[in-house]
């Protein structure tokens, strides 16, 4: 039975999260008290420091938002740590191919599911009893998600997809414009036809279809295709928006 957040995306509920890429618990906390259901915090393009993040991870626990933490394959011996922290799971960039996706896997769980190490920590509640039972109830709480983000990641997103143990496939369209040769058209129809084509692949296996809309009628076409989670921006840019918008209403 899973519980937490990857129950939610496995029942389909409405969920809404962002990214944070600004090193701060407050933020994190604000993040929290203006309703996101989740929050994925930035290790590939952001210098969060690991006493920062784990401070990231108690606020966002303390208030209820589900954390997770985007982490590059090639950093994966972070992975473990994070988890023992007692994140919601782990957001994998730029996967590309299935096997890459089983190693997602294999490093978030116990085994016999994966070979992730075995440690009391604040995911257990730094209890040891029942410890065999209290890792298989983290097992199934674990939520992984993979980024598709170049043309090799869409060429393969239904293999990707059905990779036992994948919960979502994330869609990265600012970088797969980029593969594609239109960078930054995340509304050119080579796009749009790819995320069109990832949608489909999930839509037909085990996992999740989660969408970062970049306008309102994006939102509105992915719900009616059924999709139910969405990551709506960055922090970043709310935040740029906003104290651009503050400015305007005092301009002459």
């Amino acid at each position: 039975m899973h519980s937490g957040l990857r129950a939610r995306v496995h029942n389909k509920e409405p969920l809404s999260g962002i990214f944070c890429f600004t090193p701060s618990p407050l933020l994190v906390e604000f993040i929290a008290v203006a309703n996101y259901d989740f929050v994925i915090i930035d290790l590939e393009h952001s210098l969060t420091d690991m006493q920062t993040l784990d401070h990231m991870i108690v606020t966002a626990r303390s208030h209820g938002l589900a954390v997770l933490v985007r982490v590059p394959l090639a950093r994966s011996h972070l992975v473990l740590p994070i988890l023992d922290a007692g994140a919601s799971g782990i957001v994998f960039p730029r996967i590309q191919s299935a096997e890459q996706a089983r190693m997602a896997v294999r490093l978030c769980r116990y085994a016999p599911e994966g070979d992730r190490g075995l440690s009391v920590h604040r995911h257990l509640n730094f209890q040891s009893d029942e410890l065999a039972m209290r890792n298989q109830n983290v097992n199934d709480s674990v939520c992984v998600v993979l980024m598709i983000e170049d043309k090799n990641g869409v060429d393969n997103c239904q293999e990707l997809a059905r990779v036992d143990g994948v919960d979502v496939i994330l869609e990265g369209a600012a970088d797969l414009s980029a593969s594609l040769g239109v960078p930054w058209q995340t509304q050119h129809p080579l796009v749009k036809d790819s995320l069109k084509k990832i949608a489909m692949a999930v839509a037909s296996s085990p996992a999740q279809f989660c969408a970062i809309p970049r306008a309102t009628e994006d939102y509105q076409a992915w719900l009616e295709q059924g999709v139910s989670m969405f990551v709506l921006g960055t922090d970043r840019g709310v935040i740029r928006q906003a104290l651009q918008a503050n400015k305007n209403r005092f301009s002459a």
